[in-house]
């Protein structure tokens, strides 16, 4: 299945060249772009690019560090200077912090490295948003994204499947990831395309049933942090698109049509909804309870709830509550958790809190808020919307993963936090 994305999408890197040629004029743009690409194949080809090449590194990772000197090479550098980049500048001193007092010197920089490539990516499509503007920046990254969700189509016609529960759950899903090595990471990127996808349909720059193909090809990766993640986004980018400014008569059709919408749906699938989500409603009513205990005294069956989310997070917590004042403070080290346990944490924040400790939680919280503050400084109310209700999905999404751990994650915020500063400038 690897060969047959790669094909697409390379095909599709070719004929995105070719519809938006603006891209070749732009040194910036046209080695960006090509980087993204090449993260995607490499991605895709998983048992090639995992394995390490150089000095314990991996194709993937080399490529990360590429992508930084490059970008950085290229970017202008005024654009380091600006007040919305400063969160990211602090959460990368008290990573240093953090690293000196625990001398998880490997960790630290992984994390920096992490973040150098959350700046750089983020000051490159600033950059293009204000060369070329915001449809022309998105619609060749579309492409790409469209892309893989003609790959799934294919890894479904070809029943190339994984099943990703059998371990924690007795649902035994199948996900259709195209060949990607965990529906965590593709599902990433559908909810990227999904984002793009939907700003482009708000500029009225692609048909409006184009965003909820992206949502099709969540429901079948099947992933189900990223399911739960795009509901809101879903109901808020419609409702901003086809119900803001409209007339009354259309309001009254829209709103009648997602009933009936809503009706048909629970009754084909409101089986298989149950048997996959059924689990969450009991989760987060003992959630409370659950988290107070120790964790030793779980049940089989309250270790698998939430796909074992609430035990790992009871766990690292009990931990995290044994360290002293100065490691609380600091953290255990960046990435210091695979000295403690044997999985991560699945959540964000208590991952932060773990290796990074109060002053690193504190600093991440810092830089959701400020996107938020920039989402909110926005004229244009149907892409406010938008963007606001993709922000909470992301915040949603990292309370049950830890997309900023994952290279796709990075781009998912970047572009979420390009937008949102390019649309607060704009007034």
């Amino acid at each position: 299945m690897a060969y047959i994305t790669s094909v697409i999408m390379i095909i599709t890197f070719y004929y995105a060249l070719k519809k938006a040629p603006y891209v070749r004029s732009s040194k910036l743009f046209l080695c960006f772009y090509s980087l993204f690409f090449v993260r995607v194949i490499f991605s895709v080809n998983h048992e090639i690019t995992f394995q390490p090449v150089f000095a314990g590194q991996s194709l993937t990772s080399l490529s990360s560090l590429v992508t930084i000197f490059i970008v950085f090479v290229l970017i202008n550098k005024k654009y380091l200077t600006y007040r919305a980049i400063v969160p990211y500048y602090i959460v990368m001193v008290l990573a240093v912090l953090s690293t000196v007092y625990s001398s998880e010197w490997v960790g630290g920089v992984v994390v920096l490295m992490k973040w150098s490539l959350l700046v750089v990516t983020s000051i490159a499509i600033i950059q293009l948003f204000y060369q070329f503007g915001l449809v022309n920046t998105l619609r060749p990254f579309y492409y790409l994204f469209m892309a893989l969700l003609i790959s799934q189509a294919f890894s479904i016609l070809l029943g190339q499947g994984k099943d990703t529960e059998s371990l924690n759950s007795t649902s035994n899903a199948i996900s259709y990831i195209a060949g990607y090595a965990h529906e965590s990471a593709f599902s990433i990127l559908m909810y990227n395309g999904f984002l793009i996808s939907a700003i482009l349909m708000i500029k009225k720059s692609v048909k409006p049933f184009i965003p909820f193909l992206f949502l099709l090809g969540l429901i079948f990766a099947n992933y189900r942090t990223l399911l739960i993640s795009a509901m809101i986004p879903l109901i808020c980018t419609y409702l901003a698109y086809f119900y803001f400014g409209a007339k009354k008569d259309t309001k009254v059709t829209v709103f009648t049509l997602a009933i009936i919408f809503i009706g048909i749906v629970s009754t084909l699938f409101g089986e298989s909804i149950i048997n996959r989500f059924g689990e969450l409603g009991g989760a987060f009513v003992n959630v409370g309870e659950l988290m107070t205990i120790d964790y030793s005294l779980f049940s089989v069956e309250e270790k698998r709830l939430l796909s074992s989310r609430i035990y790992l997070w009871n766990m690292y917590l009990a931990e995290f509550s044994g360290f002293s004042f100065f490691e609380q403070v600091f953290g255990a080290g960046p990435e210091a958790w695979a000295n403690y346990f044997e999985v991560y944490a699945h959540n964000t924040f208590v991952a932060v809190l773990f290796d990074l400790g109060y002053i690193g939680l504190i600093a991440l919280i810092i830089a959701f808020y400020c996107t938020f503050r920039m989402i909110l400084k926005s004229n244009e109310g149907k892409l406010k919307l938008t963007m606001m209700s993709f922000l909470i999905g992301f915040f949603i999404m990292s309370n049950s993963t830890m997309p900023l751990w994952a290279v796709e994650g990075v781009h998912l915020f970047s572009f979420i936090f390009t937008v949102a500063f390019y649309l607060s400038k704009k007034n």
